[in-house]
């Protein structure tokens, strides 16, 4: 009997002083303004008057700062996944050529106050290009070294699986789906094409009056009213366009794959969409050069053997 009265002025004793405790506990957050006067400096490093964008590393060195601020969270304008930084960062943007890129800084205070500021800049990014590709894309010449499709070769144009298919088709970097055999392209306005790339980054496409590829992608970048004629398959096209010159860089992954990259216009072989081309295969007078479509889901690469020949 004693036990028992023990336990239940225990249990009661417990209880009152839970109570007790739970009265007596207050919270205070203090003051919740938010941060102010929030300020953003971006330095690209390199930039001069010669060099309004940089000079060509891609770096940008960040500060924040802010009245009442703990940290920032930035959106670098790049698709990269805004992060969270103390009061500075550097930024490497390693996209090729000159770009726009617009950064939203937020000042994050007490309680997840916050203020936010958008600021806009232009860098230029130049991918450091192995010399020998430039040898043997180039000629290390001024006035370039001009190259043609190899029509005469097996597969001189191809067609595989691209990236990111959910149908399970994985990339095969081979045109496992279709194989130009020799010369069968004949009438597609091709052949004629001449593709001269400088060592000054100058790409040139004699065109022969004609260009072949996709209508769609055609309309996007070339011209709304595609003149021309249907290719003879889907939404083929060859069309009627005059030679042009622009600009051209280099980029490269980490495993050594290095691509040619156009401003606006460029490609090689036949047109899919993309201004970017994986090198397969680069010798003195051969390349292999493979394209891959930027958008949708069911994505495919295009694949074209250039040989060099005279301008």
């Amino acid at each position: 009997m004693n036990i028992k009265i023990k336990t239940l002025i225990v249990v009661f004793v417990s209880a009152l002083l839970g109570f007790t405790s739970c009265k007596e506990d207050t919270y205070s957050l203090g003051d919740l303004s938010g941060p102010t006067n929030l300020i953003v400096n971006a330095d690209v490093v390199g930039k001069t008057a010669d060099l309004p964008n940089g000079d060509g590393s891609g770096v940008v060195n960040f500060t924040f700062s802010a009245n009442n601020a703990i940290s920032y969270k930035v959106d670098f304008g790049d698709g990269s996944a805004p992060k969270i930084f103390p009061a500075s960062e550097s930024k490497k943007y390693n996209k090729v050529g000159t770009h726009h890129y617009r950064i939203n800084v937020t000042a994050i205070g007490k309680g997840g106050t916050a203020t936010t500021s958008i600021i806009e800049l232009d860098v230029y990014y130049a991918y450091n290009v192995n010399p020998v590709t430039v040898t043997l894309l180039t000629g290390d010449s001024p006035t370039g070294k001009t190259w043609a499709v190899d029509s005469d070769m097996p597969a001189h144009l191809g067609l595989g699986p691209g990236p990111n298919r959910p149908d399970g088709n994985a990339e095969t970097f081979e045109p496992t789906w279709w194989q130009a055999t020799p010369n069968s392209r004949s009438t597609k306005g091709v052949y004629n094409d001449r593709y001269t790339f400088t060592n000054t980054k100058e790409f040139t496409n004699q065109t022969g009056g004609d260009l072949y590829g996709y209508k769609t992608f055609f309309a996007r970048d070339y011209d709304p009213a595609t003149p021309g004629a249907y290719g003879g398959f889907g939404d083929e096209w060859i069309l009627s366009y005059p030679d042009f010159t622009e600009s051209f860089d280099y980029d490269g992954d980490d495993d050594g794959t290095e691509y040619i990259t156009f401003e606006k216009l460029g490609y090689c072989g036949f047109f899919n969409g993309s201004h970017k081309m994986m090198i397969l295969e680069l010798t003195e007078n051969t390349m292999w050069l493979r394209a891959a479509e930027t958008s949708g889901t069911n994505t495919a690469a295009w694949y074209v053997k250039l040989k060099v020949v005279d301008n």
